[in-house]
């Protein structure tokens, strides 16, 4: 009869793959952040025990790395005919809707928690580097680039719902300035010309989208200006 059930209950998860628990997890990222959920909010969307879950992965730390695989590999190359600046930014705009959609995936990524779907985007990110004059360099090169870009999507993220206790919430800031800007017209303008319509749910999308071409485009420019002359003295 133990042996029975036994088979009875492993029939009942025969469904449950490690593919089926790495979507889930992603509907919990997108819902809640990366490091919002538990094993436990898990297995509970899965309708399964926590222990369960083990079966397929050690620990959580598993499935955040499947997780982030899974999400990278999702982000489409740019056409490789493109000139270097443009096909990082190119890449930068592919890059930014996927990582706003599942928040904290960032986060990882700048501490080193990279899988092997981001391979692709680091080969063909050197070969433009090098193409483009980059040698000496080259790692530096490519560090402020992916550092730019990572940092900004964060910092993007660190106003979504998602965040919850660690949201920066604009409006507290900006009250919380407001003193202050009493004795500085330069602070006065920061606020009334940049934070309050930033606050501004009807023109956040629009104004962080801007800034974020912007710093992108002002990066490579600079690496430009500024590295490449280094390469040729």
């Amino acid at each position: 009869m133990g042996n029975k059930d036994k088979r009875v209950n492993t029939g009942r998860r025969a469904w449950l793959t490690q593919e089926k628990i790495t979507h889930t997890a992603m509907e919990l990222t997108r819902e809640c952040g990366l490091e919002k959920w538990s094993i436990r909010d898990l297995a509970q969307r899965l309708g399964v025990v926590p222990s369960v879950i083990y079966h397929h992965y050690q620990n959580r730390d598993a499935i955040t790395a499947s997780v982030i695989g899974e999400i990278t590999s999702t982000i489409e190359l740019p056409d490789e005919q493109l000139e270097w600046k443009d096909w990082f930014i190119s890449l930068a705009e592919n890059v930014r809707p996927v990582f706003l959609e599942f928040p904290g995936v960032t986060d990882k990524l700048m501490y080193g928690h990279i899988d092997a779907a981001f391979i692709p985007i680091l080969e063909v990110a050197y070969e433009k580097l090098r193409d483009a004059g980059f040698n000496k360099y080259i790692h530096i090169a490519y560090s402020i680039i992916i550092n730019t870009t990572l940092w900004s999507i964060t910092a993007r993220n660190l106003r979504s719902p998602t965040k919850q206790e660690q949201r920066h919430d604009l409006g507290q800031m900006i009250t919380q300035l407001q003193p202050l800007a009493a004795c500085s017209t330069t602070l006065t303008d920061i606020i009334q010309g940049y934070l309050i319509p930033l606050a501004n749910p009807k023109n956040e999308d629009r104004m962080s989208q801007e800034y974020f071409e912007i710093i992108i485009e002002v990066v490579l420019t600079g690496l430009e200006i500024v590295i490449l002359p280094r390469e040729n003295a």
